[in-house]
C-alpha cells in the first residue's frame, strides 16, 4: 500500500488551486458588475436611507448600542 504525507498532499493540492484560481482570475478580467453602476446621486440617497433606518431601528429598540461599534439586535 502507498503511504502519503498529509501536510505534502494538502500543499500540493493549494498549489495546484492557486494556478487554477489565478488562471481563471485572469481570463475573468475584474469582478464583473451587475447591472449598471449607480451614480453618485443615488448612492448619496441610499446612503440616507440607510442612515435613517439604522437611527429609527435604534430609536425604536430592535438594535441596542452595546460599546462603540458594538450593537445586538433584540
Amino acid at each position: 500500500m502507498l503511504r502519503v504525507n498529509y501536510d505534502d498532499y494538502v500543499n500540493g493540492l493549494k498549489k495546484k488551486a492557486l494556478r487554477l484560481y489565478t488562471a481563471w482570475a485572469a481570463s475573468a478580467g475584474e469582478f464583473e458588475s451587475f447591472g449598471k453602476p449607480k451614480s453618485p446621486e443615488e448612492d448619496a440617497v441610499l446612503f440616507l436611507l440607510d442612515w435613517v433606518r439604522w437611527q429609527g431601528s435604534l430609536a425604536g429598540g430592535s438594535i441596542e448600542k452595546v460599546g462603540p461599534r458594538r450593537y445586538r439586535m433584540k
